[in-house]
């Protein structure tokens, strides 16, 4: 008999949830923050993809300048240090962009 009257007990209360006054705006703000989720990780994409074209620069412009120092004798041992870190940069800018994308 117990078993009997709380299980009605349930069934009330899952029919009166049914009838919320407040569910269109349950929707609103459920609609809202999916839209806040949705911009922020476009944002974030957009940001890395900055980040990886921006390195990308950086590890040619250093390379190219530290072949130069190192090729005309001005300063051989700064410009192999700096061909061996754009060298190591765009190994890892690389391996980056393959597990970003």
């Amino acid at each position: 008999m117990l078993i009997l009257i709380i299980s009605k007990a349930a069934m009330a209360i899952d029919s009166n949830s049914t009838n919320d006054p407040f569910e269109w705006l349950k929707s609103i703000f459920d609609k809202g923050i999916t839209s806040v989720e949705n911009l922020g990780s476009y944002l974030l994409i957009k940001i890395v993809e900055l980040l990886l074209f921006i390195s990308r620069i950086v590890y040619i412009s250093v390379g190219i300048i530290g072949a130069i120092l190192w090729l005309s004798h001005l300063q051989p041992l700064k410009g192999r240090r700096m061909v061996i870190g754009a060298l190591f940069l765009a190994l890892v800018t690389e391996f980056l962009k393959v597990i970003l994308a």
